[in-house]
């Protein structure tokens, strides 16, 4: 199992995405630095509203008594998404319209509703795709996210839909045309963005914590030398908090 340390910046992600699922959101799209933690927190928050492991906070019946859900997870590539999402949910004949593959997805939804679960489409990696359709048939890509958003922005189906992206969404469309470009904010619009930025402390907070699972004595000589470059460089805007932990570790 992943050694998983959640962040307050994940927690809130994960009470945003909770939050906003109450209220009829079902479309998101978690934007952040390479190598933050969003893979890692896609990974917990599965692990989480299944409750196999509680890293963020108990779900209390947020999600009306289901048993829990079923996860269609894709990571992104170099190639059409509705080539992609028609592999996942087993459309096998080549020749097909995106109609086929939402009334499969539509298909496969029910099925676990029956049973009394929600399904959950994670996109991690989402703009490898979206970078294949700024350069390939830009309108009919964007158009099938656009209705996987549409099918899942339903206050009344027990489903969510999750992305993860390196930049904003607009940031893979500035070689398109105007009108182009408005059908792009178009699919922005419907995916709600979470900023996912982990600050310095935090980074350091997450060292800190795994440094004490692999029992590394906090005596170590070199720790004043780290802690005074640290301060030096500024990178830890908590001075007070900083000169505490200084001042233990050294006591």
């Amino acid at each position: 199992m992943l050694n998983y340390i959640p962040t307050p910046n994940a927690k809130q992600a994960f009470n945003q995405i909770i939050n906003d699922y109450q209220t009829g959101i079902r479309s998101f799209n978690i934007v952040g630095a390479y190598g933050i933690g969003k893979s890692a927190f896609l990974w917990a928050f599965e692990k989480n509203i299944n409750q196999s492991h509680l890293y963020f906070s108990k779900l209390n019946n947020s999600f009306n008594k289901l048993k829990g859900f079923d996860f269609l997870r894709m990571i992104g590539d170099y190639t059409s998404l509705r080539h992609i999402f028609s592999q996942h949910v087993g459309l096998t004949k080549k020749d097909y319209t995106s109609e086929d593959v939402l009334n499969l997805l539509d298909k496969r939804y029910k099925s676990l509703a029956k049973s009394g679960k929600g399904l959950v489409i994670v996109i991690d990696e989402f703009g490898k795709f979206l970078e294949y359709a700024a350069k390939n048939n830009p309108e009919s890509e964007l158009y099938f996210i656009q209705q996987v958003a549409e099918y899942v922005n339903d206050e009344h189906k027990n489903i969510l839909f999750i992305t993860s992206l390196h930049q904003d969404f607009n940031g893979y469309s500035r070689n398109l045309s105007v009108s182009q470009q408005k059908e792009w904010d178009k699919v922005k619009g419907r995916l709600k963005e979470i900023t996912f930025n982990e600050p310095v402390e935090q980074l350091l907070f997450l060292a800190s914590e795994r440094l004490s699972e692999l029992a590394i004595s906090s005596k170590d000589k070199n720790f004043q030398k780290l802690f005074k470059s640290i301060e030096s460089a500024k990178a830890f805007p908590l001075k007070d908090y900083l000169f505490c932990l200084v001042y233990d570790l050294t006591v």
